[in-house]
Protein backbone atom coordinates (compact mmCIF):
# COMPACT_ATOMS: atom_id res chain seq x y z
CA UNK A 1 0.00 0.00 0.00
CA UNK A 2 1.03 3.36 -0.86
CA UNK A 3 -0.10 6.87 1.03
CA UNK A 4 -1.02 9.63 -1.34
CA UNK A 5 -2.65 12.59 -1.03
CA UNK A 6 -5.92 13.80 -1.60
CA UNK A 7 -6.11 16.87 0.00
CA UNK A 8 -3.78 18.98 1.46
CA UNK A 9 -3.01 17.69 5.09
CA UNK A 10 -4.24 14.78 4.51
CA UNK A 11 -3.70 11.13 3.08
CA UNK A 12 -5.20 8.20 2.19
CA UNK A 13 -4.12 4.58 1.77
CA UNK A 14 -4.31 3.04 -1.94
CA UNK A 15 -3.42 -0.90 -2.77
CA UNK A 16 -0.95 -1.60 -5.58
CA UNK A 17 -0.21 -4.48 -7.17
CA UNK A 18 -4.12 -5.26 -7.32
CA UNK A 19 -4.89 -7.90 -10.33
CA UNK A 20 -6.54 -6.34 -13.50
CA UNK A 21 -8.76 -8.13 -15.57
CA UNK A 22 -7.81 -9.88 -19.09
CA UNK A 23 -9.73 -10.89 -21.72
CA UNK A 24 -7.62 -14.35 -22.79
CA UNK A 25 -8.38 -16.38 -25.82
CA UNK A 26 -7.49 -20.00 -25.30
CA UNK A 27 -7.11 -22.98 -27.69
CA UNK A 28 -8.76 -26.58 -27.68
CA UNK A 29 -7.17 -27.84 -23.97
CA UNK A 30 -8.32 -24.44 -22.30
CA UNK A 31 -4.75 -23.59 -22.43
CA UNK A 32 -3.87 -19.13 -23.02
CA UNK A 33 -3.16 -18.35 -26.68
CA UNK A 34 -3.67 -14.45 -26.82
CA UNK A 35 -4.32 -12.36 -23.96
CA UNK A 36 -6.04 -7.76 -24.36
CA UNK A 37 -5.15 -6.13 -21.28
CA UNK A 38 -8.14 -4.06 -20.28
CA UNK A 39 -8.36 -0.47 -21.26
CA UNK A 40 -6.50 1.86 -19.09
CA UNK A 41 -6.74 5.65 -18.61
CA UNK A 42 -8.75 6.03 -21.44
CA UNK A 43 -5.97 3.72 -23.56
CA UNK A 44 -8.08 0.97 -26.07
CA UNK A 45 -6.72 -2.55 -24.91
CA UNK A 46 -3.46 -4.14 -26.19
CA UNK A 47 -3.50 -7.54 -27.54
CA UNK A 48 -0.12 -9.67 -27.15
CA UNK A 49 0.06 -13.53 -28.47
CA UNK A 50 1.54 -15.70 -26.38
CA UNK A 51 4.98 -17.47 -27.52
CA UNK A 52 5.51 -19.34 -24.63
CA UNK A 53 4.11 -20.63 -21.14
CA UNK A 54 6.59 -21.26 -18.72
CA UNK A 55 4.92 -22.22 -15.72
CA UNK A 56 1.67 -23.25 -14.37
CA UNK A 57 0.71 -24.13 -10.71
CA UNK A 58 -2.35 -23.80 -8.83
CA UNK A 59 -3.30 -22.23 -5.43
CA UNK A 60 -6.18 -23.17 -2.98
CA UNK A 61 -6.96 -21.27 -0.25
CA UNK A 62 -9.51 -21.73 2.52
CA UNK A 63 -10.99 -24.16 1.02
CA UNK A 64 -12.75 -25.34 4.13
CA UNK A 65 -14.38 -22.17 4.29
CA UNK A 66 -17.31 -20.55 1.77
CA UNK A 67 -15.27 -17.55 0.50
CA UNK A 68 -12.83 -20.02 0.00
CA UNK A 69 -10.22 -19.44 -3.25
CA UNK A 70 -9.05 -21.88 -6.18
CA UNK A 71 -7.08 -20.04 -8.93
CA UNK A 72 -4.47 -21.44 -11.62
CA UNK A 73 -1.40 -19.21 -12.40
CA UNK A 74 0.51 -19.70 -15.84
CA UNK A 75 3.75 -17.37 -15.93
CA UNK A 76 3.99 -16.59 -19.66
CA UNK A 77 6.01 -14.94 -22.47
CA UNK A 78 4.15 -12.16 -24.94
CA UNK A 79 5.52 -11.66 -28.11
CA UNK A 80 8.50 -9.43 -27.80
CA UNK A 81 10.08 -11.73 -25.02
CA UNK A 82 7.80 -9.80 -22.43
CA UNK A 83 6.88 -12.13 -19.48
CA UNK A 84 3.43 -11.78 -18.03
CA UNK A 85 2.07 -13.44 -14.77
CA UNK A 86 -1.61 -14.49 -14.78
CA UNK A 87 -4.49 -16.37 -13.46
CA UNK A 88 -7.44 -17.50 -13.86
CA UNK A 89 -10.32 -17.91 -10.86
CA UNK A 90 -11.24 -21.05 -11.35
CA UNK A 91 -14.83 -20.46 -9.42
CA UNK A 92 -16.14 -17.94 -11.82
CA UNK A 93 -13.87 -18.50 -15.12
CA UNK A 94 -12.54 -14.59 -15.38
CA UNK A 95 -8.87 -14.13 -15.97
CA UNK A 96 -6.45 -11.82 -14.17
CA UNK A 97 -2.88 -9.95 -14.56
CA UNK A 98 -1.03 -10.35 -11.68
CA UNK A 99 1.57 -7.48 -11.28
CA UNK A 100 4.69 -7.70 -9.38
CA UNK A 101 7.86 -6.49 -8.94
CA UNK A 102 10.47 -8.84 -9.60
CA UNK A 103 13.63 -9.23 -7.18
CA UNK A 104 16.51 -7.22 -8.63
CA UNK A 105 19.20 -9.95 -9.20
CA UNK A 106 22.85 -8.86 -8.69
CA UNK A 107 25.73 -9.51 -11.23
CA UNK A 108 27.16 -12.29 -9.08
CA UNK A 109 23.60 -14.33 -8.85
CA UNK A 110 22.19 -12.72 -5.68
CA UNK A 111 19.08 -11.15 -4.75
CA UNK A 112 19.54 -7.45 -4.07
CA UNK A 113 17.51 -4.77 -2.39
Amino acid sequence: MTATNRAKGTAALRAIGLPRMLHVEADADARPTAVTRAPIRGRSGIRSQIERIEDVWRVTEAWWRAGAQARTYYRVTLDGGRPLTMFRDDATGVWFEQPYSAPHISDNGSEAP
